[in-house]
């Protein structure tokens, strides 16, 4: 009886051991772990004040460089002046305008930077005569389906995957430049007398007939609204003045009215601030809204 009320004595003093023991443990091991978390969360605290500083400073930086400056620093580089986006015109010896030589090097530029056994030119040049040969379908109502569909990869179709593939990666990777040699396209479409860089077969006409695409047609509005605000602005700004001049020509053949297309330009141009010309685009259009005004 004796030695087993020992053995239970025995027992009872070790079960309380046991459990005075687990419990000290216990509370050294959440002691330990509530420390190792509170640690964890302050070096975490302390890299987020420092990625907070950082998109600050990146904040500063994007806030003090502007699209003009930008656009500047790039046409600067390209055309190798200092004068950024308004370089003076050099001796024309050609008998081509000096936009057309911008251009040239424009494309010089782009070889360089990117380099392929095809050049940025002549790929250029050989995707503008397959647009000018093969026109998109402008009157959208008498298509059946297939031929609809057809339209909407007009693009596609007639410059193929490669070409467009090059032209989207300028696009993106050199949107500054794109934007400042726009206007140099253009001055050489309007003039019409030098070929360097724009194929002759590209006229005011062919161009009208593509700018009457991108306006007025399902095909051509997808396409603009599968673009970037900032692209899909500049090619229905381009598209008006293309149309606008067609107008003065006689050569908008298919009588698109662009005045809705510049009253809606006006109201998207003044809220994108992306784009390094916006004054310039804004005043321009204002003017062609009091031409059709009248």
């Amino acid at each position: 009886m004796k030695r087993s009320l020992m053995a239970l004595a025995a027992l009872c003093l070790v079960s309380a051991a046991a459990f005075f023991g687990i419990r000290m443990v216990k509370s050294w091991n959440n002691s330990t772990v509530e420390e190792a978390v509170q640690k964890e969360q302050e070096r975490w605290m302390m890299d987020v004040e420092n990625l907070k500083s950082q998109v600050q400073e990146l904040q500063q930086e994007l806030a003090n460089e502007t699209p003009q400056e930008n656009q500047a620093k790039k046409v600067s580089e390209i055309l190798d002046t200092p004068e950024g986006i308004t370089p003076q015109p050099g001796p024309d010896t050609s008998g081509c305008p000096d936009a057309d030589k911008r251009l040239l090097a424009f494309f010089d530029y782009l070889a360089r930077k990117y380099p392929n056994p095809q050049t940025p030119l002549a790929r250029f040049q050989k995707a503008a005569k397959a647009f000018a040969a093969n026109p998109p379908e402008i009157v959208e109502k008498d298509l059946d389906t297939l031929a609809l569909f057809r339209n909407i990869a007009h693009l596609y179709r007639t410059a193929g995957p490669q070409d467009l593939l090059a032209f989207r990666r300028w696009i993106e990777l050199e949107p500054d430049a794109m934007e400042a040699f726009l206007p140099d396209f253009f001055q050489v479409l309007i003039q019409g007398d030098c070929h360097e860089v724009l194929p002759s077969e590209v006229t005011v006409d062919v161009a009208s007939h593509y700018a009457t695409f991108f306006l007025s047609t399902l095909a051509g509005q997808s396409y603009l609204l599968r673009r970037t605000s900032r692209y899909r602005i500049l090619a229905t700004y381009y598209a008006v003045q293309v149309l606008h001049e067609a107008n003065k020509k006689g050569v908008n053949l298919y009588g698109v009215d662009i005045n809705p297309h510049i009253q809606k330009l006006q109201r998207e141009i003044a809220l994108y601030k992306g784009l390094a010309r916006q004054k310039e685009y804004l005043a321009s259009l204002e003017k062609l809204a009091e031409t059709y005004r009248r």
